[in-house]
């Protein structure tokens, strides 16, 4: 008790000796304090006016009676019209003719670009003749890659050996032999030294940019990309420079700018990581980039080239080794960085980056979607090697 009693008078003294003996310390420790005590203070508040503007739009117990009241009175309300478009049809003549349909047709397969519907089933609701199939403008599989019955008799035995998921990021527990062999049979086709295989195609392109371009690097990116590459492109929080669409003498101009702020500056082309970003075939325009005289001014101005060929790859060159092929170049040689999805012509699930050992390398510690997804079905993996086989021939 008397210990206590003492503690306040001790502690008194303590606090004077060391204000006297040492007060920045005694300064540095009463701010840190009181910025504590705000903080604790200015986020109840915070948390406070939150819950009362929930409050403000929470529905009231008037507005859930008359929601629930409708609800059971009416149903659910119809998903889609009962006209719903028009498909076109041929008749015995070979005339095209257009058949308005309602919201009850009925799909029994999908095999690659085509929809084949359940004739019986579709007829007892829409009174009109249909067609046995009709085009799916939802797929990426144009060529029809997944229908492949040698394609479908591999996915199945590697399923019956595998199972289903690979349960862990590749470089934990997630890599199987099957991804090995995966980017080993894409690596010797495409004629480099490495790939590296992703469990999702957007994630590919999107993790291969925010890898190598940083805060402080330079990209130069045609306006005309798809949506995973800007999604890279804002990860990498690099400086940004957008030149119009397969507009090569914008690009030019863009570049000369560039090489006179450096002489102004006095600033070294080395100083920065410098990239140009492109698309061998550009999916939301389906326009082929002039590869050719991008690799010429990216030589000239001495930068990188990252180039996305999901929509190159297995459908352009004489082999089906994409843009670059149809090009008269070679990866490596005339492009550092080349990415592409394995979900379009190649009907598989992923994506792939290839290039030179230290392109693929540093990958597979600062490739986000590579560290942190679990790795692609291994299933699927084989799927992709069976696809490499069939462009080999």
């Amino acid at each position: 008790v008397t210990f206590l009693s003492q503690l306040p008078n001790r502690y008194r003294i303590w606090w004077w000796n060391l204000l006297q003996s040492d007060p920045l310390h005694v300064l540095v420790e009463t701010l840190l304090i009181v910025a504590c005590i705000a903080l604790v203070v200015l986020q109840r508040r915070a948390d406070w006016r939150f819950s009362q503007e929930r409050k403000k739009g929470a529905p009231t117990d008037k507005d859930i009676e008359h929601l629930l009241k409708d609800w059971k009175d009416n149903g659910r309300k119809p998903l889609v019209s009962r006209k719903e478009g028009t498909i076109t049809a041929r008749s015995g003549r070979g005339e095209s003719k257009y058949l308005e349909v309602g919201s009850g047709l009925v799909v029994d397969k999908i095999e690659g670009s085509r929809l084949f519907l359940d004739l019986e089933l579709s007829k007892e609701k829409n009174n009109c003749k249909l067609p046995e199939s009709v085009l799916n403008f939802a797929t990426l599989d144009y060529i029809a890659t997944s229908s492949s019955s040698i394609l479908r008799k591999t996915a199945l035995d590697a399923l019956k050996h595998y199972g289903c998921g690979s349960c862990g990021p590749r470089g934990f527990y997630g890599t199987i032999d099957a991804h090995l062999e995966a980017e080993e049979a894409v690596s010797n086709f495409l004629g480099t030294e490495g790939a590296i295989l992703y469990s999702d195609g957007a994630s590919a392109s999107t993790s291969t940019l925010a890898a190598f371009a940083k805060r402080g690097d330079l990209l130069i990116v045609d306006e005309g990309v798809n949506e995973a590459l800007l999604t890279g492109i804002n990860l990498s929080r690099a400086n940004v420079r957008y030149f119009r669409h397969n507009d090569m003498k914008d690009l030019r101009r863009i570049l000369e700018k560039v090489q006179q702020q450096d002489v102004s500056l006095k600033r070294k082309a080395t100083d920065q990581r410098r990239f140009l970003v492109v698309e061998g075939m550009y999916r939301n325009w389906g326009t082929l980039a002039p590869l050719r005289e991008i690799v010429a001014l990216k030589e000239e101005f001495h930068y990188r080239l990252i180039v996305d060929d999901s929509h190159g790859i297995g459908t352009l060159g004489k082999s089906g080794r994409g843009s670059l092929e149809h090009a008269g170049l070679k990866p490596m040689v005339h492009c550092e960085i080349l990415t592409f999805s394995l979900e379009n012509a190649l009907g598989s699930i992923g994506g792939m980056t290839v290039g030179s050992e230290e392109v693929v390398d540093h990958q597979r510690l600062s490739g986000a979607g590579y560290c942190f997804s679990a790795s692609a079905p291994p299933f699927l993996s084989k799927v992709c090697v069976q696809s490499v086989k069939r462009l080999q021939g």
